[in-house]
């Protein structure tokens, strides 16, 4: 399930380069509008498979904002009048109390005080579900992210290592770490176990890297010093449809309710 919510300000704004914190935030108070208590368990809770209860996932995503019309500077995106979004959840509920608090508030806040820009919603459409094959090719809406965790000789407690696909040693851990979240979403979503045996195969798009000479990495400055690294380019994926299908629905990769992972089919662009 997933929405395209079309908004308008009646004054130019501004958005800065790093806005995944605030859109996030602007989210989840949009689904508090119908449910203070809905928003507050999926920010703080969110949803546990029956076979994996240490891990909770918030099985949605969003993508980058579409900005129309803008003039860049260094700190961001100024006379900004027409934003363009994309939602998309595997959650009924969730899909619900977004609509709800969409039409209970029909406005759209990025950030606070001073800095607040406000965007009147002047358009909300359901988009399709398209049909899922064993090997599809998509964009990106938002960047993708990938982590592991490694040991530090200077620290106590190992810390999370965002993956490089482009890094010879870290590209099948990558793609291996980004099958073994998909799993778990599946595994969340439907509440049982995943035992599928199916090609797992995951590359981004080698013309598209020679073009932009390997340059698809993304450092994003989501909020109090926490830096993401991340990567965007379209790619092809051949997995079992229904895992796709999970993708597609809550995300590529992790951290799909602070921005990231959010795709669409490629001949769809």
């Amino acid at each position: 399930m997933r929405i395209k919510i079309e908004m308008i300000s009646e004054k130019p704004a501004f958005i800065p380069l790093n806005y995944q914190y605030r859109l996030h935030s602007a989210i989840y108070a949009l689904i508090a509008k119908s449910s203070e208590t809905y928003a507050r368990f999926l920010h703080d809770v969110g949803f546990q498979s029956a076979l994996n209860t240490l891990k909770t996932l918030k099985l949605f995503t969003f993508s980058r904002l579409f900005v129309y019309p803008y003039h860049f500077r260094k700190d961001g995106l100024y006379d900004v009048r027409r934003l363009e979004l994309i939602v998309a959840t595997a959650v009924e509920k969730s899909y619900e109390h977004l609509i709800y608090g969409i039409f209970a508030e029909r406005e759209l806040r990025l950030g606070t005080g001073r800095s607040e820009a406000r965007f009147q919603i002047s358009r909300v459409e359901s988009l399709a579900e398209p049909e899922f094959r064993e090997t599809m090719k998509f964009i990106c809406l938002s960047p993708i992210t990938v982590s592991t965790v490694r040991d530090r000789e200077d620290r106590e407690s190992p810390e999370p290592h965002f993956l490089e696909y482009l890094k010879p040693e870290e590209k099948e851990p990558f793609i291996r770490n980004l099958q073994k979240n998909l799993i778990r979403k599946y595994e969340t979503v439907h509440k049982r176990n995943y035992i599928t045996r199916h090609p797992f195969e995951f590359a981004f798009d080698a013309e598209y890297l020679l073009r932009r000479q390997g340059r698809i990495s993304k450092l994003i400055r989501f909020k109090n010093g926490i830096v993401i690294k991340a990567f965007e380019a379209p790619f092809s994926i051949t997995a079992d449809p229904e895992l796709i299908k999970v993708g597609y629905q809550c995300g590529f990769g992790e951290k799909n309710s602070a921005g990231f992972g959010c795709v669409e089919i490629a001949d769809a662009e």
